[in-house]
């Protein structure tokens, strides 16, 4: 995981400095020991850790604390997924992002957090919190680090597309740069950290839900081109009393253990074992995967970052055991003006509350640009394929479901601390095979998004 201030001093330093490049996707943290420089190098950790290296290496992290306020109006064509009528939603939100440092501890922490005004329809809408914060704590040492992360969340929709923003170009655009998009894993994703995360992969309609995840991991060095890397996580995903499609709630425990070499200074392999266990209070039996994947990692400092991986994958049912492909990629691009972006991952999951387990696959790909000194730009896609795992007394009753996702935003920046965004995203769910028309199966459903807004920030505080 990246460090939790960095993209938002990135995004503040942009402001202030328009001809700087726009923001990557990764944000950089101490990966291992700064008091020994190795091929190892907070711009190439391990690539079985949580963190990624920065594709901006020159810039100096520093203790500071920066925050703004956003107002946004959407307009909605299918805000509850059964109807196609033009409805308005408003937010108002306000973020805060920080980091301090000490020679061998850093802690960060991000904040986003306001009200969404929505349409009343169905026994649903009205204002919604809207509340995101995740923090950590590193602790280094010459060889190694140990990080303390949590990621919660209380959103009105699913996270995959940022829907409870009105959209991934629209978020990005406007708070997202205070800590929550362009890079900071876990707000705004309702904790997506891979195989430890318990990101919700599928929404219908305005359902209050409460995700969180707490992650322990460490970093040893056990050679300058080698190290061990350990983690372990306990998630929660809890749909609310207002809950008119009948989500599943579940529980989640995963751990993973790897051990990296670096080729040179810019390869690595490594090897991971992964374990998770899903846990469903009433809807069904519980779940448990084991994931064996071989990693191979290509980095130039200051340009690209590329991760691949792939092994085999046993899930364990009351049924019995089923063996399966995971699988995993990553590409992070910079150029002089352009952040390009593309993600790939297979591997189960709890069911994003449409199932009781669930075999995901996703892609995610962005790409932000620089269109002119004071305009910046973003396109974003994302599809989710989901298949039903075992059967259940809640939930959907269907085979699988789909989710695609679309979107482009403009933002202009009027002077340092005042900037305007437009946005527009496409969202298209469908629920495959439905079995009974007495649980939630609405088949498909297409949505349209428009979002405007502004955004005011102060200039970064410095902690020191």
């Amino acid at each position: 995981m990246a460090s939790l201030l960095l993209i938002g001093l990135r995004c503040v330093a942009q402001t202030s400095d328009q001809s700087q490049a726009p923001d990557s996707q990764n944000v950089p943290v101490p990966a291992i020991g700064q008091a020994s420089p190795s091929v190892m190098s907070p711009e190439n950790p391990p690539i079985s850790a949580l963190d990624a290296p920065a594709l901006e290496p020159h810039l100096a992290p520093r203790s500071m604390l920066v925050g703004g306020v956003e107002a946004s109006e959407s307009i909605d064509t299918n805000i509850y997924g059964s109807n196609n009528n033009i409805n308005w939603i408003t937010r108002l939100l306000g973020g805060l992002t920080m980091q301090r440092l000490w020679s061998r501890y850093d802690f960060g922490a991000a904040y986003v957090g306001g009200v969404g005004f929505y349409p009343q329809g169905a026994g649903q809408g009205g204002a919604r919190n809207l509340q995101e914060l995740q923090a950590q704590q590193a602790v280094t040492w010459k060889t190694g680090q140990l990080t303390l992360r949590d990621s919660f969340s209380y959103l009105p929709e699913g996270s995959f597309g940022y829907g409870s923003y009105g959209g991934s170009p629209g978020f990005q655009l406007g708070l997202g740069g205070l800590g929550a998009a362009g890079g900071v894993v876990g707000v705004g994703t309702g904790g997506s950290y891979g195989i430890l995360g318990t990101a919700q992969l599928g929404s219908l309609g305005e359902t209050p839900r409460i995700t969180n995840v707490t992650i322990l991991d460490m970093i040893e060095e056990l050679t300058p081109r080698s190290a061990v890397t350990a983690a372990g996580s306990f998630g929660v995903v809890h749909f609310t009393a207002d809950n008119p499609f009948g989500f599943i709630n579940s529980n989640q425990v995963s751990g993973q253990v790897g051990y990296s070499h670096a080729l040179n200074r810019h390869d690595q392999v490594a090897v991971v074992y992964a374990y998770r266990g899903f846990f469903y209070p009433t809807a069904a039996d519980n779940i448990k995967s084991n994931i064996v994947q071989a990693l191979y990692g290509h980095r130039l400092s200051g340009r690209l970052d590329f991760v691949v991986g792939a092994g085999p994958q046993w899930t364990t049912l009351s049924t019995g055991t089923i063996l399966s492909a995971s699988g995993r990629a990553s590409v992070h691009y910079l150029l002089p003006k352009t952040g390009l972006s593309l993600n790939f991952e297979k591997f189960d999951n709890a069911g994003s509350g449409f199932f009781a387990g669930a075999d995901a696959t996703t892609v995610r790909a962005s790409a932000t640009r620089e269109l002119a000194r004071r305009w910046h730009g973003t396109l974003d896609f994302g599809y989710a394929h989901n298949r039903r795992l075992q059967p259940s007394s809640e939930g959907a009753n269907a085979d699988s479901f789909d989710h695609i996702f679309a979107g482009v935003g403009v933002r202009r920046e009027f002077n340092r601390n005042f900037g305007a965004f437009i946005a527009y995203q496409y969202n298209y769910q469908i629920l495959n095979s439905c079995v009974s028309p007495s649980t939630f199966c609405t088949g498909s459903t297409d949505r349209n998004v428009a979002t405007f807004g502004a955004s005011w920030h102060f200039q970064p505080i410095r902690l020191d």
